[in-house]
């Protein structure tokens, strides 16, 4: 679809936003109420306010009946400066939450949407946007080899000291999806240069850090 369409239909939706501000030294990223029924063919909808007259806003949509694929926008509204702007990709998964942050603390806002696949593993979609609003995509690192063979989703995100981090349960080989049987993994990311540092560290059983 062209960009002035899909600026249409959303201004057509009669759906409220949410607006949200992220803090870098949160222990856990604040819950934010999002609108769950939208009008077809819209499935995921919120507002993230950076500054006073700076909005991003979240949509993504898709019809059909496979509801695990679809696409997403990223509206930017610069009010202030009168600019407007729109970011698409295609999605994987359903959208569970979109956060801004500055992690690298360049003065450039980074949107964070994450999304849920439908085997419940964790897709995440990075995007840093500069004054002039032009969007640079940031590849979300993947998990090492080792890990992968032990992971099956359910993540946890959230936010500790400003920086970015996701906890799993781990799966040893013939483990029931409803009983993990191989502890925990918390892996943390910080971000430099546009590109993420990730640091994964172990955790037993029981969830305790091992040194």
């Amino acid at each position: 679809m062209k960009r002035e369409y899909f600026h249409l239909l959303l201004a057509l939706a009669s759906v409220s936003f949410v607006a949200c501000n992220s803090s870098d030294n949160s222990v856990v990223k604040p819950q934010e109420k999002i609108v769950e029924k939208l009008p077809q063919p819209f499935r995921f909808q919120k507002a993230i306010e950076v500054a006073p007259g700076l909005t991003f806003d979240v949509l993504s949509w898709g019809r059909g009946g496979a509801d695990s694929v679809g696409a997403f926008t990223i509206f930017r509204s610069d009010s202030t400066h009168a600019r407007y702007s729109s970011t698409e990709s295609e999605l994987d998964g359903k959208i569970t939450d979109a956060w801004n942050m500055d992690m690298d603390s360049d003065g450039s806002p980074e949107i964070f949407i994450q999304s849920a696949e439908k085997d419940q593993t964790l897709k995440m979609y990075v995007y840093e946007f500069n004054n002039s609003g032009d969007p640079r995509k940031i590849n979300f690192p993947k998990l090492t080899d080792k890990t992968k063979k032990l992971y099956r989703g359910h993540d946890s995100v959230y936010v500790k000291d400003g920086k970015l981090r996701r906890e799993f349960p781990l799966y040893n080989e013939g483990d029931a999806d409803n009983k993990p049987g191989g502890g925990k993994k918390v892996v943390e990311y910080d971000l430099r240069g546009n590109e993420f540092d990730i640091h994964e560290i172990e955790s037993d059983q029981d969830g305790n850090k091992k040194n």
